[in-house]
């Protein structure tokens, strides 16, 4: 009996020892995404300027983004409700993976900008996949007291990589043909089908979306300019008042967003700038937010997300202003573009994640996964709206009306934020009225 009791304990120690050496280790398929994120970060300034080297101006731009972020969404959706009901995860992330490497190869035989359209919606559809079913898979594979952390060091790693891909367009661009490009990146994200084949272990139990809370310790790409972390549809789209206000700030800044993005290649490409200068801003503007994610999400800890939130939309709107004042010394234009790029990188790793975390501290656990999915909502509405009213106005107008009417909406946003700073008002003047008792020894 001594004998079977020490085997027992035995046997127990055994399984600990994994689980508590698995609390120091991150699962091994992360690093799948590693190639992925690179051929992606690096081929997604190739589509635009590949548009526009086959004659595009700003409307078919706007209308190849707003597609573009249509049918990722949709895909997102779709894969993700497939992945649910099979109650499979790894083959849709393959799956994600081999039509990275498929399309880009398609997308470097396009003759036409219709041709690279077509391809380019049903490139995003199936790209899909790789944006909500990981972070399910993640939550399956990490212990429920390491979700955050999880997540924020999976989005570290893609978002590193991300920047990485940049930096390999901003170098080889100079010396390859966007086809050769294109190519190039999907040769490069070959490993991460093989990795991701040999080290994702499926785990085959359902976790509802709705239960999935809203992350602050994220780095997050903008990967093809679709809203981050989103994982489904709103059951129901009854919005509750207490966040409408929340709702229309994000829908006028996406509207904005819309506008601005998609329209500032084609602005740079128009007055003179190189394929090259592009990327380099891209870069530079990237490695800005990935540097400052995980220090705004330390800092909301201690500090109101309605103010960051602000302060993320001001920001904005001084980075869109800038592209209105007078070129009156040489190469103002350059100066000007790149502090644009840089206040976009600022401005947006406050928006991502104080706009997360806010919504968070607002719902209750049984409407995060609802919040969140409306929010999604609003914000790839809000950004399929406004890049084709950019393309439309860029086109017949002019891009100053375009980035002065970016500038106005994003300014606005702040506006339904204002009733949101009530409740701390109330409480810091609380806080004053309650006299400080000294403490005796």
């Amino acid at each position: 009996m001594i004998e079977m009791k020490k085997k027992v304990n035995t046997s127990m120690q055994a399984r600990k020892v994994p689980l508590l050496n698995q609390k120091a280790e991150d699962p091994k398929w992360f690093h799948s995404f590693i190639p992925f994120k690179i051929a992606t970060g690096g081929s997604s300034q190739i589509v635009p300027l590949y548009a526009m080297q086959m004659g595009a101006g700003a409307g078919e731009v706007g209308l190849l983004t707003s597609i573009s972020t249509l049918t990722s969404t949709i895909g997102t959706v779709f894969w993700g409700k497939l992945s649910d009901k099979l109650l499979k995860r790894k083959v849709f992330i393959i799956m994600g993976f081999l039509s990275v490497s498929f399309f880009l190869a398609v997308l470097s035989m396009v003759n036409n900008f219709w041709e690279l359209l077509i391809v380019n919606s049903l490139y995003s559809f199936f790209l899909g996949s790789t944006v909500s079913i990981p972070i399910v898979l993640l939550f399956r594979n990490v212990r429920k007291t390491r979700w955050e952390e999880g997540v924020g060091k999976f989005n570290k790693i893609g978002g590193w990589a991300w920047v990485v891909g940049l930096l390999l367009g901003f170098v080889l661009v100079r010396f390859l043909t966007f086809r050769e490009l294109l190519l190039l990146f999907a040769l490069l994200n070959i490993p991460a089908f093989i990795i991701a084949w040999k080290t994702i272990r499926e785990a085959p139990v359902y976790l509802h979306r709705s239960n999935i809370k809203p992350f602050v310790n994220q780095v997050i790409q903008k990967g093809r300019y679709l809203p981050n972390f989103l994982v489904h549809l709103p059951t129901r789209l009854k919005i509750s008042p207490k966040f409408r206000g929340l709702y229309l700030s994000s829908f006028f800044f996406w509207v904005s967003s819309g506008m601005y993005s998609t329209q500032l290649p084609v602005f740079l490409i128009k007055n003179g700038f190189t394929n090259q200068e592009v990327f380099g801003m891209a870069l530079l503007n990237s490695s800005i937010s990935a540097l400052l994610y995980q220090r705004v999400g330390r800092k909301l800890e201690s500090r109101s997300a309605v103010l960051a939130l602000m302060q993320g939309y001001f920001s904005r709107t001084v980075g869109i202003s800038l592209l209105l004042l007078p070129l009156a010394v040489p190469n103002s234009l350059l100066f000007l573009s790149i502090a644009s790029y840089v206040l976009w990188g600022y401005s947006w790793s406050y928006i991502s994640v104080s706009l997360t975390s806010l919504i968070g501290r607002m719902s209750t656990p049984r409407e995060q996964g609802n919040a969140l999915a409306t929010s999604n909502l609003v914000n790839s509405s809000g950004f399929i709206l406004g890049s084709l009213i950019g393309g439309v106005v860029a086109s017949k107008i002019g891009f100053d009306l375009n980035f002065a009417s970016a500038s106005v909406l994003s300014f606005l946003a702040i506006i339904p934020l204002l009733p949101l700073m009530r409740p701390l008002i109330s409480i810091s003047t609380f806080k004053r009225s309650i006299p400080h008792i000294r403490r005796r020894n």
